[in-house]
């Protein structure tokens, strides 16, 4: 019989405390290794295994990227220039309502740790290493996301994220060691995104409430604070639903942290999400073809500047503030009529061709413009056939392209039925300034600036009868008579190849007096009036008036036969308005830094007196009547603008262009409307013409401006009457079917003048030829009877 060994019970207590000892042991002796590997671990981290972490130093000269502002005379915010949209402000500059939103939603023991809070760091820790959920988030301090924000790190790989938190948790301490609480505030809504390219607390205010960070309300607060959770996820434009569900959710945050009442939390989550959205980019907004040529402008002068002074501005990153000559109120006004006329003249271009095409006598204008297209020439490098190009091109896809109806839209077409719909487009180029201070306060370079970037003030076009009043300027300048006659008759010029003009609705007859032959805008006249002063003379005075561009020596010139900018074309109206003297005009007042240091500021705008005042006053009285009586009447009979206003309307060869210059003693408007190809056009006068083309848009910008209690002093403006004698003359018949043997022997076309340097204000009458005086017995006889 086998018998088991019994242990004694003293040995097997033993045994069992040994162990226990043993357990004990090893777990203290393992968590020992695990404190001394973490510590290895976070000391490989510090000393920067994993990459550098930002010093003190560094951490002491923090500056964001800040877009530069523009600002209109009235003190509207244009646009930005920026690498990033961020517009940097003060801790005094952001409302209490989204620093109240921000803790109460990101960190709510924010005022309480150092840049660490380890019971949110345990429960993210927990969440993302033990159960893997990589979306939990919530551990970080704002420190933390500071530091993030200032220093990304990609996420290479899930065991990448202790060592980008041990790196955030070091920053974020030193960040808390150099900046008090409410910096760190200030510095993390100055730099974190709230999407759309949007940078900054200040910058989202703007574009999202079109408000600034100070004057934000409580649920405008909520949302931009909800906003940071997922900038695209929760867009409030894209996704307004989402983003109203989490702005509610921010407000219930700030309940339950008792920066609000239940009460006032329930009021106002049923708040509609009301958005007052303002897109500040590159395109959108006012004035964007002035906002660019500022820009390259600007580029110019801070480098200019920098090198002068040995600074390092940057456009882009420095957040200089530039102020412009641009009435933000006016630019919309002229915008808000632009875009009215465009699109019922764009209508009528379309019901005039019809199913017609502009090109159809001409194929070459479409085969030029699909072969300069972008598409065509990729394809041609990639090495296809003609005939393969043109069977891609004609494949119709999904494409956005704009609408003169609807502006950006998305349609079905193909490439090649694209081009024809661009080539159709009419665009405008409009332009205004003060007279008297050469302010610009107008600017508009097309329809839209995404889809056309070729700025229509500044492209050289025939300027048609516009510059029929430089020529009649010219001849007053060499003695022409306002009171005398000159035939309406259709001939031709020997000396210019048989060149023959012609009026353009084909009637001849009739004498004319200067004033009537402008208004009525008679094109032989023109030409007589031209080689009567002379050529050269002619194009001399053009380039004393302010015309730049090269013209022809031709007698054609007296139509507008020369291509002129808009920009250069307005420049003898402002002469005219101004009693004779001419301002030099400019856009761009001042380029500051944040500190209020001037980098660059205008010169007083250079003026020149070009006009004795007196014939200044008689050319503005000769443009009024092409308003009361001629080219211009529709301003009366279709816009009501009984108000003193000058001006002349212009029509270029087969109706490729229409123009019209207005002008009254504080303003001058330039107006051109024009396909970007000439050969495109209306192929009616009645249509093509500038009093139908380009007139209306100043028709319907001074409506706006003279409704405004802004401009509406302008009604009662009036022009400087010309001198006694040569308003005399300026009250004789302007048009005679025929004019008997007496008028014949007293129509002096021309009288001696001498010309003067500086300006004579006074009303003296003129010496008469023998003729006129005998002319003027007569007159004073019949007068008598």
């Amino acid at each position: 019989m086998n018998t088991r060994r019994k242990v004694p019970a003293k040995k097997s207590k033993k045994q069992k405390k040994s162990f226990s000892k043993q357990v004990v042991k090893t777990l203290f002796l393992t968590a020992l290794l695990c404190f001394f590997l973490l510590g290895l671990f976070v000391c490989c981290v510090y000393y920067g295994m994993w990459g550098k972490i930002p010093d003190y130093r560094e951490l002491k000269e923090i500056r964001n990227f800040e877009a530069s502002s523009l600002y209109s005379s009235d003190g509207e915010l244009l646009g930005k220039y920026y690498v990033e949209n961020r517009t940097n402000v003060m801790f005094g500059g952001i409302s209490r309502n989204a620093i109240n939103a921000l803790i109460a939603t990101e960190d709510v023991r924010f005022y309480e740790h150092k840049g660490f809070d380890k019971v949110s760091m345990l429960r993210v820790l927990c969440k993302t290493l033990l159960l893997g959920d990589k979306s939990s988030g919530g551990g970080s301090t704002i420190s933390q996301q500071l530091a993030k924000n200032l220093f990304p790190r990609k996420y290479r790989n899930s065991l990448m994220i202790p060592i980008i938190k041990i790196k955030e948790i070091i920053t974020a301490h030193r960040l808390e060691k150099l900046y008090s609480k409410d910096e760190i505030l200030t510095l993390y809504l100055n730099t974190v995104s709230f999407g759309e390219g949007t940078f900054g607390i200040e910058s989202a205010a703007q574009k999202y409430f079109s408000t600034t960070a100070t004057q934000l309300t409580i649920p405008e607060a909520a949302t931009l604070i909800g906003l940071l959770k997922g900038p695209s996820y929760y867009n409030p434009r894209v996704h307004p639903d989402r983003m109203l569900q989490r702005r509610n959710t921010v407000i219930a945050q700030m309940v339950k942290y008792d920066y609000l009442t239940e009460e006032e939390g329930e009021k106002l989550k049923q708040e509609k999400l009301e958005l007052r959205y303002k897109p500040l980019n590159h395109y959108s907004g006012l004035a964007p073809y002035l906002r660019e040529q500022i820009r390259q402008d600007a580029m110019k002068l801070i480098a200019r500047y920098n090198e002068a002074n040995s600074t390092n501005y940057d456009l882009y990153k420095d957040g200089l503030i530039l102020t412009t000559t641009i009435d933000a109120e006016m630019q919309r006004y002229a915008e808000d009529a632009m875009r009215k006329h465009m699109k019922s003249l764009q209508n009528s271009f379309y019901t005039h061709w019809d199913k017609k095409e502009p090109w159809q006598k001409d194929p070459d204008i479409l085969n030029k413009a699909i072969r300069e297209s972008e598409a065509y020439k990729a394809l041609k490098k990639q090495g296809l056939s003609e005939k393969a190009i043109l069977a891609t091109l004609n494949e119709k896809k999904l494409m956005t392209i704009y609408s003169a109806y609807q502006g950006e839209t998305e349609i079905e077409m193909s490439p090649i039925d694209s081009i024809k719909h661009y080539l159709k487009i009419l665009h405008p180029g409009i332009i205004a300034i003060e007279p008297h201070t050469g302010k610009i306060k107008v600017w508009i370079g097309g329809l839209d600036f995404k889809y056309f970037q070729y700025d229509q003030v500044l492209a050289p076009r025939q300027v048609g009868s516009v510059f029929k009043p430089v020529v009649y300027s010219a001849a007053l300048q060499h003695g022409a008579r306002v009171d005398a006659y000159y035939k309406n008759e259709q001939k031709s010029y020997p000396k210019y190849d048989n060149w023959t003009p012609r009026n353009s609705n084909n009637q001849y007859g009739g004498f004319y007096t200067l004033k009537g032959a402008l208004s009525q805008s008679i094109n032989t006249i023109a030409v007589e009036v031209l080689l009567q002063t002379g050529i050269d003379t002619t194009i001399a005075h053009a380039h004393r008036l302010g015309i730049q561009s090269a013209l022809p020596s031709v007698p054609s010139i007296a139509l507008g036969a020369a291509n002129i900018p808009l920009k250069e074309m307005v420049l003898p109206y402002m002469c005219y308005a101004n009693n004779g003297v001419l301002t030099r005009p400019y856009y761009l007042v001042s380029i500051k830094d944040r500190e209020g240091r001037i980098i660059y500021a205008a010169d007083p705008p250079l003026q020149e007196r070009i006009l004795p005042s007196d014939e200044a006053r008689l050319m503005s009285s000769m443009l009024t009547a092409v308003i009361q009586e001629g080219t211009g009447k529709r301003l009366i009979n279709n816009y009501g603008l009984n108000t003193a206003i000058a001006g002349k309307t212009g029509t270029t060869q087969n109706q490729a262009d229409g123009w019209f210059i207005g002008y009254n003693p504080r303003i001058v408007v330039g107006i051109r409307v024009g396909a970007n190809n000439s050969r495109i056009h209306f192929n009616s006068t009645s249509l093509g013409q500038g009093a139908n083309m380009a007139l209306p848009i100043f028709g319907l910008f001074m409506q706006e401006c003279l409704q405004s209690s802004t401009y509406d002093y302008w009604a009662n403006l009036s022009f400087p009457v010309p001198p006694a004698d040569a308003q005399k003359e300026l009250e004789v018949p302007t048009f005679k079917e025929n004019i008997n043997i007496l008028d014949r022997l007293t129509n002096q076309k021309l009288e001696k003048v001498k010309h003067k340097e500086a300006d004579t204000e006074t009303d003296q009458p003129k010496k008469k030829g023998f003729f006129r005086k005998i002319g003027d017995l007569f007159k004073k006889k019949d007068k008598n009877k």
